[in-house]
């Protein structure tokens, strides 16, 4: 930690001064900004029931409707230029759905079905695992909150890392209407809707709408662009409220049919399976020399989702006590494809999926007023997902009838044949049961305490096939079939004490789980089996201060110790050659850190809002096989676990006539050097940069009108992402950059 304290103690002194400064303007009777929101205003469910975001005793960052549409977010991947210590890696293997969000260096970013997420991510109320068909550009959004540490106790489906609960508007007795129409770079046209009315005064209805089309941004000489946006979307929402009983009937679809998210061949260097390649179908290959342009053979350029979502919440209030009944059915289909090769002409390394995933959920919650002085909430959870994967992994197509032309021994020539049909599929199956309450034991003094029992089973098969040789991959094992489950106790306790209405501090102590599964990509009868669960134990303590509507400042430090830390590898199989992408788990790892978040409002006109996340993650014990040779690799670093983060915003606003107001505000995200990969490849070290936004905006207040430019980074700061290291197999290094600076313009309605 020594290597934060001075960054650390440098914030704390320019955020106090910046608060003394602001408390001693409102003395002083100066401006004090009351027409701009307060953070403390906000309100959350982050403990399933509204409370404000001040009073809430956990690490939770929250952004509303309006600081979305100030910010021009249109979706939830960008909240990481808000939160501290939250990162979101590009969706992998050309999908562009996916999101992989990391918290605090907690995160899993592999698509496989055989893999789960380790921060969940919830809209409305319902556990999405395959985020492919979530849909989060919509209007109606009505807040996105980030929960850091470990959650299971208030949440349906436990996650290990934390929690992104989107929360969507629901429908009521006013009549509302937001729209907008965007253009800007690569010729991106974008068109929203959402109307919410009344139909009696028990029902309502909210309708939104979504369309966005564009070019793209990574050029291919041979056809279409990567990274252009095709996506249609809408969503209902059929609200009820009486007396005693509120139902809310949510439904929403997605249709996208893109190109391959972009990608780049960044290296390459000639191995065994590239001079097969040369020598007996096609030269390959060639880096492009410059990110923005690349190309792709034109049955691997594909990422179409077709998606539809439903959900009924019922709450009912049961003389004290309070039922609420979460209904959930997803589906979801993908197809999405990447060409490792950068070639429209070469087939030397490329995949396809074709990815379909169906999950049922119920969930059911009784929340008991305990007097005034707490609530207590019981829980129950069960959960259902049947998925498939079709993959075909495309490796020097085409050399296995060059081979047997050319008089090779079939069994060699079966050897050396890589294309390679996988058919996955999986069932698992998740039951818990949870309790969370909370009682103010003595004046200001409130003890928590939570517990979760989960049981969850999966049922993993597979099926390889050498697809010109018309062999199985795992000789002798054409199909196989695992099976397995895993059970965890996880408590959480918390004490949280109020020292003023504006001042809370808290202790707290919990423990998360991520249950084991199979390795999806097995090239060898060894490979075949499991990876174990992890567990996380976390300690946190905070302070969170508000300053009347002048300033807020929440503080947190934290320490998880992390065992069984599954970790997604990349090697060399020593018995086929071939490369081997798994899951191991590394033994014991350590997280800790500080979060700083303050808004502070120097004038009527003029906010200022900033964050800093300071991480320190190392693994403490980490053996890995390497080349068949067992190997400590403690040294190695947690990958997207940068030790800083930051973000700042500044925004003026004013009055220019009666009608007439403006804004102009500027964002910056900062973020220190980190490897986007476990085997932390020298050409995947993703540099310390900074992104700037920038936006300015005209609102005429009588009729609801806005327009607003903005530029999105705006100094065209070009860093990876995320990648992958196949040097040692294929030859090449890929990976997937950020984008190009991008101008908008958005014209809005909203009554």
């Amino acid at each position: 930690m020594k290597k934060i304290a001075l960054p650390m103690a440098t914030m704390v002194s320019l955020l106090a001064q910046s608060a003394l400064a602001t408390a001693a303007l409102a003395q002083s009777g100066g401006p004090a900004g009351e027409d701009v929101q307060a953070s403390e205003d906000i309100v959350v469910t982050a403990r399933r029931r509204e409370e404000r975001l001040q009073d809430v005793p956990i690490a939770v960052s929250a952004v509303d409707a309006a600081a979305l549409n100030s910010r021009g977010l249109d979706n939830v991947t960008q909240v990481s230029q808000i939160a501290p210590n939250i990162q979101f890696t590009p969706g992998q293997g050309g999908n562009s759905g996916g999101i992989a969000p990391f918290i605090r260096g907690v995160g899993e970013n592999d698509f496989i079905i055989t893999s789960d997420p380790a921060v969940g991510v919830y809209i409305d109320g319902v556990y999405v695992a395959r985020t492919f068909g979530a849909m989060t550009e919509l209007l109606g959004i009505d807040r996105i909150e980030v929960l850091r540490g470990p959650q299971g106790t208030l949440f349906g489906k436990n996650t290990v890392g934390g929690a992104i609960n989107i929360v969507s508007s629901v429908p009521g007795q006013e009549q509302r209407v937001e729209t907008d129409l965007r253009y800007g770079s690569f010729n991106t046209v974008r068109a929203r809707a959402y109307v919410e009315t009344p139909l009696s005064d028990s029902w309502s209805l909210g309708v939104a709408a979504l369309g966005e089309f564009g070019e793209g941004w990574q050029n291919i000489p041979s056809g279409d662009n990567l990274g252009n946006r095709n996506v249609v979307g809408g969503k209902l929402a059929l609200h009820y409220k009486g007396a005693t009983i509120d139902a809310l009937l949510q439904a929403d679809g997605l249709r996208r049919r893109q190109h391959s998210a972009p990608h780049s061949m960044v290296a390459f260097t000639p191995t065994f399976l590239s001079g097969l390649q040369s020598a007996f179908i096609a030269p390959c290959c060639t880096v492009p020399g410059d990110i923005d342009r690349t190309d792709s053979t034109a049955a691997l350029n594909k990422d179409e989702t077709d998606a539809f979502n439903s959900s009924l919440t019922l709450t009912a209030d049961v003389g004290p006590a309070t039922l609420k009944s979460i209904t959930a059915y997803r589906h979801v289909d993908a197809l999405f494809g990447r060409d490792g090769d950068a070639s429209s002409t070469v087939n030397y390394a490329g995949d396809i999926h074709d990815e379909q995933a169906r999950q049922i959920s119920q969930e059911l919650q009784l929340s008991l007023d305990l007097g005034g002085r707490g609530a207590l909430l019981l829980g129950a959870f069960a959960y259902r997902e049947k998925t498939r994967d079709n993959t075909r992994l495309v490796v020097a197509d085409g050399l296995y009838p060059r081979l047997i032309a050319a008089g090779f021994d079939p069994a060699l020539a079966t050897a050396l044949d890589f294309n390679i049909d996988f058919r996955n599929r999986q069932r698992t199956d998740n039951l818990a049961l949870f309790a969370n309450g909370n009682y103010e034991i003595l004046d200001n003094l409130s003890l928590e305490l939570g517990a979760r029992y989960t049981w969850e089973k999966k049922r993993f098969t597979q099926s390889a096939t050498r697809i010109y040789a018309n062999q199985p991959l795992l000789a002798g094992t054409p199909s196989y079939t695992l099976e397995k489950s895993w059970d965890a106790f996880t408590p959480r306790a918390s004490l949280s004490y109020k020292v003023r209405p504006n001042l809370l501090t808290y202790a707290s102590f919990s423990k998360g789980f991520r249950s084991g599964g199979f390795n999806g990509r097995p090239t060898s009868l060894e490979e075949i089996g499991s990876y174990d669960p992890e567990h996380l134990t976390a300690y946190e303590a905070g302070v969170k201060a508000g300053f009347g509507r002048i300033a807020t400042i929440n503080l947190a430090v934290f320490r998880n110790a992390y065992r069984d830390q599954q970790i997604l590898v990349s090697t060399v199989s020593p018995a086929t050659g071939l490369i081997v992408v798994r899951n191991e788990n590394a033994g014991r790892s350590r997280i800790q850190g500080i979060e700083l978040e303050g808004n502070f409002r120097v004038s009527r006109h003029f906010t200022l809002t900033s964050a800093l996340g300071l991480l320190d993650a190392k693994y403490l014990s980490y053996m890995s096989v390497i080349n068949g040779v067992p190997t400590d690799v403690s040294n190695r670093s947690l990958k997207q676990a940068p030790d800083i983060t930051a973000n700042a915003s500044a925004v003026y606003q004013a009055a220019l006539t009666e009608a007439l107001e403006g804004l102009v505000r500027v964002d910056v995200a900062y973020k220190s050097a980190v490897f986007v990969d476990a085997e932390n490849t020298p050409l995947l070290r993703q540099p310390d940069h900074a992104i700037v936004n920038a936006s300015a905006e005209l609102r005429l207040t009588d009729c609801g009108l806005s327009l607003r430019a903005g530029v999105d980074n705006l100094t065209n700061r070009r860093i990876i992402t995320a990648g992958y290291d196949a040097s040692t197999s294929f030859g090449f290094t890929e990976a997937y950059y950020s984008p190009p600076r991008r101008y908008s313009l958005t014209l809005a309605w909203r009554r």
